[in-house]
């Protein structure tokens, strides 16, 4: 899900809002009242997803208690110590599922208001925890937009097994889910430097592209240079 912000972007107070305390949230625990939930401070009626957040269902914990259970939403640890709206652990790429969550329930449920606490202040503004999310999760995107163009640069091979073969890695002009108009040779391709993990990358080796980056790029043993398939030996097998 690419981030714009729009779920998260309100930076002042709109009158038409309702602030609400965390006395205030508890009150909506019940069908008769409401089931109101919390995620990163902005209040939703989850009423209708009932049979999810009703009375002993499996996300009744983020429901009537007072708090903002942030961090619950993508840890899944639904413990007292886990239930908590510090979200300061989470990285980057973390934060960017979180979002997938306020965008879920913005997409789904009816905005109430915002919570008085870590991220709004008695007035419903924005606090300094509210932009520290806001700035974790433009680097999350940004993190997220070089990992796309790394596959665009080199498109991870189409893979199988079977047990009488082993590991078979081919490239085709789709391999990847990146369409281009060449087909490319399998190569071992380390990522990160230092690391022994690395993936099957689609190469072009008639591009600038591998001339620069020919230290991350390994060929698999006993594979024709400039085949566009290669059966994998067991101890050479991708990660």
């Amino acid at each position: 899900m690419e981030f714009n912000g729009e779920a998260i972007r309100k930076t002042e107070f709109d009158s038409s809002e309702s602030l609400f305390t965390t006395d205030d949230l508890k009150r909506y625990n019940n069908l008769n009242d409401g089931l109101y939930l919390s995620v990163l401070g902005q209040i939703y009626d989850v009423t209708k997803g009932e049979k999810h957040y009703g009375k002993g269902a499996a996300y009744n914990a983020f429901v009537g208690n007072g708090r903002d259970a942030s961090l619950a939403f993508v840890t899944g640890d639904f413990t007292e110590e886990g239930l908590i709206d510090d979200i300061s652990s989470l990285s980057a790429q973390q934060t960017k599922d979180l979002y997938g969550w306020i965008q879920f329930y913005k997409d789904n449920y009816v905005y109430k208001g915002k919570l008085i606490g870590r991220y709004y202040d008695e007035d419903g503004n924005p606090t300094s925890e509210f932009y520290k999310y806001h700035e974790k999760l433009k680097i999350g995107e940004q993190e997220k937009s070089k990992e796309e163009e790394k596959k665009r640069m080199f498109p991870p091979c189409n893979i199988e097994w079977k047990i009488d073969v082993g590991t078979r890695v081919w490239c085709t002009k789709k391999s990847g889910g990146i369409e281009r108009n060449w087909v490319g040779v399998p190569r071992m391709f380390y990522e990160n430097p230092g690391s022994s993990n690395y993936r099957c990358a689609c190469v072009n080796i008639q591009s600038k592209l591998y001339n620069e980056n020919k230290g991350s790029l390994r060929e698999y043993a006993g594979c024709a240079k400039g085949s566009t398939h290669c059966t994998i030996k067991q101890t050479e097998d991708t990660v």
